[in-house]
């Protein structure tokens, strides 16, 4: 699945420095869903300094990794 997120430069790189998303669902489903980033891009528009971060996503179990 392909996510894009928009910010700003600081809020970008939270983003982007992280390998792993957590997600919180709806009360349907499981309460949290873990999500790995993949070919991460960030496209600038620097006249409005603001920044699109856009990378595959797929669902991970991994639960040895320390969110």
């Amino acid at each position: 699945m392909k996510i894009c997120f928009h910010g700003t430069a600081d809020e970008i790189s939270r983003v982007a420095g992280r390998p792993l998303l957590v997600l919180l669902t709806a009360r349907d489903l499981p309460r949290m869903r873990v999500f790995e980033l993949h070919h991460s891009r960030i496209h600038a528009h620097p006249s409005h300094k603001r920044y699109r971060l856009c990378a595959a996503m797929t669902e991970t179990t991994d639960e040895g990794r320390n969110l």
